[in-house]
């Protein structure tokens, strides 16, 4: 009976591993395909895959993530649409409910790995989702979805602070709790091995914003408050969301003044027309697989091979895009808004003495288990076990890939002649972008690494009637190209 309920396990750990590979195969595709620029064919290859995983809790929320940044990139704002509000779904009843797993429930049980999980998403992967939602919906003028995707970014910062770190220590205790229980005493630990601290040596640096803040979702919210507020309420909320983005990050404070002196002075009702680029250069950090073997506490089997996630930065990115609107004053630089690349570091290095523990655990548990195998049967017990553990010594690499590793902003008042000249450094043309002259816009040009030839190119309107037919649904019309 031990024999079968061993081999059943095996068996599961094997088709896990295929899942996985079959995980890692496709992010690598849709990775590939956006770097290079290649927009529509990340879409497809995201979309088919979400389809796929459509029906699979643990999977389908990273699936849809990609497939809606994409779809975005590639001018499908409804089909991002679909995507973005697919992954609110699967988080939302941690957001509305006081659910204790969140990230509890995170931490894989001791017989497979951490990639068992479901996937959740972290703080600022819901921060930037909800965000990125609210600019499909200004692109298709639905201005009360977007106020609404707005206000979600901001109520999950609020979750991450009240909850994240407390779940992650109550996972602790959890684990603490669990190696005591399987006998392996002193796998865990809360902070980075002596062991472990070379191969996380460059983290140390990278520190994100307080209280889980994202600049670019405080900015974007205010902007909008500012350009659609319905009594002053609104307006003190942008001026609150505009200060808190210069607070976390100074450097953006020379494309923010001006409006925070819009909204400081008697003439704040009187918002003249304006455009702000957001340029979303790179892409954000990714992890590899550290496969080494680890010193256990078991006096029979004293090291155990084990995998651990590693995080990675992309540094292919253009580092500053030029607006120029043709008024004789020459281009203006964009600044940093928000450093995605820290966001994610920080967040990863909450977690990382967890990740770390639970890995050490998981493979003392198997190493003992493989003993008591040898043990009790023999080679075909020694066999069983080093497949077991060769087969579940995978870390889990899932992440958002296709968000930017900067998202830089320039303000300019809007053209009346309703054009905007895009360049990179050196002169590099980036193309031209068309907004609603006498009316208040967002450009949003997304550039994933410098080698891509184009960038994709968002013009929204955030004030006035559209001059443009609201853009219809897929089942009506197709939907135009960005």
């Amino acid at each position: 009976m031990k024999l079968m309920k061993t081999s059943m396990l095996v068996l599961a750990a094997m088709t896990l591993a295929g899942c996985q590979s079959a995980y890692r195969n496709h992010a690598k595709e849709v990775a590939n395909s956006f770097k290079n620029g290649d927009y529509q064919t990340a879409s497809a290859t995201a979309k088919e895959g979400a389809a796929k995983r459509a029906d699979d809790e643990t999977e389908r929320v990273i699936y849809n993530l990609e497939a809606a940044r994409t779809a975005q990139a590639a001018g499908d704002y409804y089909g991002s649409i679909t995507h973005y509000d697919a992954v609110h779904e699967d988080l939302r009843p941690y957001l509305d409910t006081e659910a204790q797993y969140t990230v509890s429930e995170a931490v894989a049980t001791t017989a497979v790995n951490q990639a068992m999980r479901t996937y959740r998403g972290t703080p600022g992967e819901r921060i930037m989702a909800s965000s990125m939602n609210s600019l499909n919906h200004l692109a298709v003028s639905d201005r009360d979805s977007a106020r609404l995707e707005l206000n979600r970014a901001w109520d999950w910062q609020q979750d991450a602070i009240k909850r994240y770190q407390k779940e992650i220590e109550a996972a602790q205790k959890k684990l603490e709790k669990e190696a005591e229980d399987e006998g392996v005493a002193g796998s865990t630990s809360r902070d980075i091995p002596d062991f472990m601290k070379s191969y996380y040596s460059g983290l140390e640096n990278m520190s994100g914003y307080a209280d889980y803040r994202n600049p670019f979702a405080s900015h974007l919210r205010g902007v909008y408050m500012l350009t659609n507020a319905v009594d002053d309420g609104d307006r003190d909320r942008a001026r609150f969301d505009l200060r808190q983005a210069i607070q976390d990050n100074p450097t953006c404070a020379p494309a923010l003044r001006d409006d925070l002196q819009l909204l400081e002075g008697s003439q704040r009702h009187l918002v003249p027309p304006i455009t702000w680029v957001y340029f979303m250069t790179g892409r954000s950090p990714y992890y590899e697989e550290l496969e080494i073997r680890v010193p256990i506490p078991s006096s029979q089997v004293p090291t155990a091979a084990a995998a651990f996630p590693m995080l990675k930065t992309h540094d292919d990115h253009l580092r500053y895009m030029e607006v120029d609107i043709q008024d004789g004053n020459g281009p203006i630089k964009t600044v940093q808004l928000v450093d995605m690349d820290s966001v994610v570091a920080n967040e990863f290095n909450t977690r990382l003495p967890l990740i770390i523990s639970q890995e050490i655990m998981s493979a003392a548990a198997k190493a003992a288990a493989t003993y008591g195998m040898s043990e009790g049967m023999g080679d075909w017990g020694t066999l069983i076990g080093t497949v077991y553990q060769q087969a579940t010594a995978e870390a889990d690499l899932r992440c958002w890939q296709s968000m930017p590793k900067e998202i830089q902003v320039a303000r300019v008042l809007t053209p009346q002649g309703g054009q905007i000249q895009l360049s990179g450094p050196g002169g590099r043309n980036l193309g031209t972008a068309s907004v609603t002259p006498g009316e208040s816009n967002i450009v949003v040009v997304t550039l994933p690494s410098a080698m891509a030839p184009n960038p994709s190119t968002m013009s929204l309107q955030l004030t006035g009637k559209p001059i443009k037919p609201q853009l219809k649904a897929p089942e009506q019309a197709e939907t135009p190209a960005s």
